[in-house]
């Protein structure tokens, strides 16, 4: 190839011809390469193609273990919810916007299976434990479905569980200032004090997809479809135990 290369020199654009040609084939060797060193899914557990706006967790990963607390105040573990498809993603009851709008996709999921949502599981896990309690949950998932599971926890624990999952979030704490004293009546004693239950949790924000087995099969980028989630549930739910 390099010979052919210096005869052409006086021959630019077949030179470039030539080059691009050599291109070609070391991509496509390599990915012939990197298709045999890749390691290959379970074969009891089949490969899902991989719909718009998501990735296919290849090959799949099975999940450890976690117990929280509910929005009934009962311990609620992963492994309860075997048997089902699972949609999970972790938020918080303050988010302005991801979360509620995760919900309500989660909605629309449960709505498009039909009667097939009787074997899928909707979960909701808070990132912000200091606040999120059982029953601040409760009424913040009723207000989207009373059937969702919302699970709650210590901070610590829920930062070691989002990690399995590759969820980050950290806490932006924003100090307002509350003052309570009567302005016709000033009292230098009284100064104004520092709300420190108010604040953000930056957190990722995707969608994962559980099979019955307790595998992780796929992440959904926020902003992905309910049709497209749906699908995804569809696929897993047809696999059998």
């Amino acid at each position: 190839m390099l010979n052919k290369l210096a005869a052409h020199k006086s021959n630019p654009a077949l030179m470039i011809l030539v080059l691009a040609l050599l291109v070609v084939a070391l991509f496509a060797a390599g990915m012939q390469i990197g298709t045999l060193l890749a390691p290959p899914a379970p074969p009891s557990v089949p490969v899902v193609a991989p719909p718009p706006g998501a990735a296919v967790v290849n090959p799949p990963t099975r999940l450890n273990d976690f117990t929280l607390t509910d929005q009934t105040g009962q311990p609620f573990s992963l492994s309860d919810l075997r048997g089902r498809v699972t949609l999970l993603f972790f938020g918080y009851t303050h988010c302005p916007e991801e979360c509620p709008l995760t919900l309500a996709n989660f909605t629309r999921v449960k709505a498009a299976l039909g009667a097939a949502a009787d074997d899928a599981a909707f979960v909701f896990v808070s990132v912000d434990g200091e606040r999120d309690t059982p029953a601040v949950i409760n009424r913040y998932l009723n207000q989207f479905d009373a059937a969702f599971i919302g699970l709650t926890g210590d901070p610590a624990a829920l930062r070691q569980i989002g990690s399995t999952f590759g969820a980050l979030f950290s806490y932006d704490k924003t100090d307002v200032e509350i003052d309570h004293t009567d302005h016709e009546h000033h009292d230098a004693a009284h100064e104004p004090e520092l709300d420190g239950a108010n604040y953000f949790v930056q957190h990722t924000s995707p969608a994962f997809l559980i099979d019955r087995d307790g595998n992780l099969r796929l992440v959904y980028f926020y902003g992905a479809t309910a049709d497209q989630l749906a699908d995804g549930a569809r696929q897993l739910l047809a696999e059998e135990l």
